[in-house]
């Protein structure tokens, strides 16, 4: 009893998160076509994508344990120790209105839509209680249990193999990426991980893969920079991170400078705070906001 318990108050915590970073999203006028999606998004609607399949499949088996395991692995693995974790940079520190901040917006709503038709049979009073906290959709039904389960097709309209066999080379890669960041923490070379930077080798065809993501790589390893160096064999290197540390999103960046009472703040942040209508506090102002 106590770990199912505990299973429930992960599942729960997961959906209030994925409820919390959905506020001020309007399916209607801030959904992103799935083509215009940031790659790491869209991996994640292919792997919500492959769940679905699979539970769909058990349901018609009454193989409901196998529903239990593996929609508990996705919200422990895939959602709460990866891809939530990695979204927090876009999440907290973008402009509420910026394409990459919709984009992962579209997808935490259509992953949140999925899992809660999917979980309703199961755990029915709270799935009917996360139904009523989502953006709201012209013609949704009043009970998520008077609604249908997802189709596949409509989170992910392409086979999402080819899709998850690419992005399972690059987690090789990550694999071998966090030894190397927690052998520099072990040896003092380096703090957190935003206080890295990172080499990579690759020869071939995986150097033509990590190329293609390399302006995603950054996020998904959670260091302040990449760098992709064609070389032999696959190798990583962690080296201190060059620039300064911005004081509001934490990367170190080529350029922060202070902006009124916005101090060591990175270019980023000051366009994000701009695109924010957020003026610096004027002097004898107490108030700051980051």
């Amino acid at each position: 009893m106590k770990r199912c318990a505990e299973i429930y108050r992960k599942l729960r915590n997961t959906f209030r998160f994925l409820l919390g970073n959905l506020h001020g999203f309007d399916p209607a006028q801030h959904q992103v076509a799935v083509a215009d999606l940031e790659p790491l998004d869209k991996y994640m609607l292919a792997r919500t994508r492959e769940l679905t399949t699979q539970v769909l499949d058990w349901y018609e088996g009454f193989e409901f344990h196998r529903i239990y395991h593996a929609v508990n692995e996705f919200a422990i693995a895939d959602l709460s120790a990866f891809y939530l974790d990695v979204l927090k940079d876009r999440m907290y520190t973008f402009a509420p209105s910026s394409q990459a901040r919709r984009s992962a917006q579209t997808v935490l709503w259509k992953i949140t839509e999925a899992l809660v038709r999917l979980l309703a049979p199961i755990l029915s009073f709270t799935a009917d209680e996360v139904w009523d906290y989502l953006p709201a959709v012209e013609g949704r039904e009043a009970s998520v249990h008077l609604a249908l389960f997802p189709a596949p097709a409509e989170i992910y309209p392409e086979d999402p193999a080819p899709l998850l066999g690419e992005w399972k080379r690059i987690f090789a890669v990550r694999d071998a990426a966090l030894l190397v960041l927690e052998t520099a923490r072990q040896e003092k070379r380096i703090g957190k991980g935003l206080e890295a930077e990172l080499e990579i080798h690759a020869a071939g065809e995986l150097h033509t893969l990590l190329q293609s993501h390399a302006a995603g790589l950054k996020e998904i390893l959670n260091v302040s920079g990449v760098r992709v160096i064609e070389g032999n064999e696959l190798s990583v290197k962690a080296l201190p991170a060059s620039g300064t540390k911005c004081s509001r999103c934490w990367n170190f960046m080529p350029e922060v400078s202070n902006y009124g009472v916005w101090e060591s703040v990175c270019t980023r942040c000051h366009e994000a705070l701009k695109a924010m209508n957020i003026e610096p506090p004027t002097e004898g102002d107490s108030g700051v906001s980051a």
